[in-house]
C-alpha cells in the first residue's frame, strides 16, 4: 500500500478507537505555516484526541508525526521531515504496478474510439485517442489487468471483462433496454467533447504540425535550444508539436468543449499556454542534464559517487520547496494517479487531473532551481547537502519520467 493511503487508514483507525468522527485531508500549500494534514471534525464541535498517544503510535509509521497544533474543531499535523525523505524515496513508489490487482474479478478492455466517415484525422478523434492512450497507461500502472481485443474471448471465460468505450456522444437507452442484458452492465461510455475549428484548420495533422513550428520558435529563442543536426532537429521538433497537441487536448475536462477557432486577431486559440508542454519537457531535460554534468564531475574531478539512501543526512534539506517536492509530488503521486482513474470510479475518470499534477511538479521545480545551487564545490562542509538533493531530485526524475510516460509525452533529453 503507498505511504500516503497507508498513514491515512492509520490515523483513521486512531482517530476511530479514540471515538472521533473526523474527515482527513492532506495539504499541498504553505505547508510549514499550515501543516502537512489537517484532521477536521465533522460535527464542527471542538475535536479531543490523545496528542502524546498519536505522536507515540505513528513512530512506527512511514511518516511519523513531529508536531500537532489543535484549533477549535480542527488539528494541524506536521511530520517528522528526515524521516519521510528516507522513508518516500526508498519506497520508489513511481514505479509500477502501484497494487497487485492480479486477484480482481474484472478485467479492462479500452475500446479504440470509432472512426466516423472522413473523421480518422480529426481533432475530435485525435482527442479521443489522446484520452484512451492516457488512461490506458493509467490503469496499467495502477495494477488493473486490460486486455486487448483478441484477448476478449478468452478474458470472458476466466472473469468478466468491463468495456471502456470513448464516445462523442453517449448512448441513449429506454427502460426496457437499460435491463435487458449483462453486457450493458459491463460497458462504461466515457464522452470526449467535441473540438471546435476554423476554416484556417484542416485537420488534427495540420494541427500537429503547427504547434511543432511554434515549440521550435519557443525551444530556440526561450530555452536557447541549439542543435545543427538537421535530422535530430526535425525529430526532436515533431516531437515536440505532437506533445504539445497532446497537452492542448488534455488539459481541459475530457467531456468539454475545446474551441479552436480564429479570433479577431487571426490566431488560433488554444486550451493552454504555449509554453505548456516546452515547459514540461525543458525541466525533464534540465534533470537529465544535472544528473549528467555530476557523472562528469564524478570522472574528472573526483566528486563521490552517490551513496545509498541510508547513508544519507536527509536532516540537511530545509528548504521549504525540498519538502513540497518531496510530500505533494513524490509522496502524494500515487494520490493523483487515483484521482485520475476517479477513485475507483469509472466513470469519474479525471487524466486532466494528471496534467494539472505534472505542471505543479515543473512550476515548483523550476522555483526550485532559481533558488537553490545543486552541484556545488567538492569540498566537505557541501558535498553531504549535494548528495541529499540529488537524491531527491532523482526522485522527482523518476515521478516525471513516469508522468510522461503515462501523459504519452516524449521525453526530451537535450533542450
Amino acid at each position: 500500500m503507498a505511504i500516503i493511503f497507508n498513514v491515512k487508514r492509520q490515523l483513521d483507525e486512531f482517530l476511530e478507537n479514540q471515538g472521533c468522527s473526523t474527515t482527513v485531508k492532506f495539504l499541498d500549500k504553505r505547508l510549514c505555516e499550515m501543516g502537512d494534514l489537517l484532521i477536521k471534525s465533522r460535527t464542527d464541535t471542538d475535536i479531543h484526541f490523545d496528542v502524546e498517544a498519536l505522536q507515540r503510535t505513528s513512530a512506527c509509521w512511514p511518516l511519523p508525526i513531529h508536531r500537532i497544533s489543535i484549533a477549535s474543531n480542527v488539528a494541524y499535523i506536521w511530520f517528522e521531515r528526515k524521516i519521510a525523505f528516507r522513508s518516500a524515496i526508498a519506497a520508489k513508489e513511481w514505479k509500477l504496478p502501484m497494487t497487485d490487482r492480479s486477484n480482481d474479478s474484472v478485467r479492462l478492455y479500452l475500446e479504440p474510439p470509432a472512426i466516423q466517415v472522413g473523421t480518422s484525422n480529426s481533432m475530435a478523434h485525435f482527442r479521443a485517442n489522446a484520452l484512451r492512450t492516457v488512461m490506458k497507461n493509467c490503469f496499467i500502472h495502477a495494477g488493473y489487468i486490460v486486455v486487448e481485443k483478441d484477448q476478449l474471448e478468452d478474458a470472458n471465460m476466466l472473469a468478466p471483462v468491463k468495456k471502456i468505450a470513448f464516445v462523442q456522444r453517449k448512448t441513449k437507452m429506454s427502460y426496457e433496454q437499460q435491463g435487458e442484458t449483462v453486457d450493458r452492465q459491463h460497458v462504461v461510455e466515457i464522452l470526449s467533447g467535441p473540438v471546435l475549428i476554423g476554416s484556417d484548420l484542416a485537420n488534427a495533422e495540420d494541427y500537429v504540425k503547427r504547434r511543432s513550428n511554434e515549440m521550435q520558435l519557443i525551444a530556440q529563442h526561450r530555452y536557447g535550444v541549439r542543435i545543427h543536426d538537421v535530422n535530430e532537429l526535425e525529430r526532436i521538433v515533431a516531437s515536440l508539436g505532437r506533445s504539445a497537441a497532446i497537452v492542448d487536448v488534455l488539459q481541459q475536462k475530457h467531456s468539454s468543449t475545446i474551441d479552436m477557432r480564429v479570433t479577431g486577431l487571426g490566431t488560433t486559440r488554444t486550451p493552454t499556454a504555449t509554453k505548456g508542454a516546452a515547459f514540461i519537457l525543458y525541466n525533464f531535460a534540465r534533470l537529465v542534464s544535472i544528473f549528467k554534468k555530476y557523472r562528469l564531475m564524478m570522472e574528472q574531478e573526483g566528486y563521490p559517487r552517490i551513496p545509498p539512501v541510508d547513508e544519507v543526512d536527509f536532516g540537511l534539506l530545509t528548504d521549504p520547496e525540498e519538502w513540497h517536492l518531496l510530500y505533494v509530488y513524490v509522496i502524494g503521486f500515487p494520490y493523483a494517479v487515483r484521482r485520475t482513474l476517479g477513485d475507483g470510479d469509472l466513470e469519474r475518470i479525471a487524466p486532466h487531473h494528471l496534467l494539472e499534477f505534472t505542471f505543479g511538479l515543473v512550476s515548483c521545480l523550476s522555483k526550485y532551481y532559481r533558488s537553490t545551487r545543486i552541484l556545488t564545490d567538492n569540498r566537505p562542509k557541501l558535498v553531504p547537502v549535494m548528495i541529499a538533493r540529488l537524491h531527491l531530485l532523482e526522485a522527482i526524475y523518476n515521478v516525471l519520467q513516469t508522468l510522461l510516460h503515462l501523459l504519452d509525452l516524449e521525453p526530451i533529453e537535450e533542450m
